[in-house]
């Protein structure tokens, strides 16, 4: 089974210091953004990918969107997981 990681970017203190430095494996990894329907998700998750591009070096690679309420097609599941290392995945309004 895959193992899940889930970083609070909201930390500060010292906490912060080892927060940045957990995230320098993300330097050239691949990631791809998978927004909803929601309004501005795409904008949102797109502006994080940018500034993780400039912190940590970060490559864009797959930007796709789903329906809010429904399942991710398959045909976007498999070019995510053959284009990227990770995904960032959320909503907005």
């Amino acid at each position: 089974m895959a193992t899940v990681q889930i970083y609070n970017p909201t930390v500060v203190g010292p906490e912060q210091e080892t927060l940045t430095s957990a995230m320098q494996h993300l330097r050239e990894s691949r990631v791809g953004i998978l927004a909803n329907q929601k309004q501005h998700a795409d904008l949102i998750l797109g502006a994080i990918a940018d500034q993780l591009s400039v912190d940590f070096g970060v490559i864009k690679t797959v930007v796709a969107k789903k329906v809010t309420n429904g399942p991710t097609p398959s045909e976007v599941e498999d070019e995510i997981v053959e284009g990227c290392d990770w995904v960032l995945l959320g909503s907005a309004d």
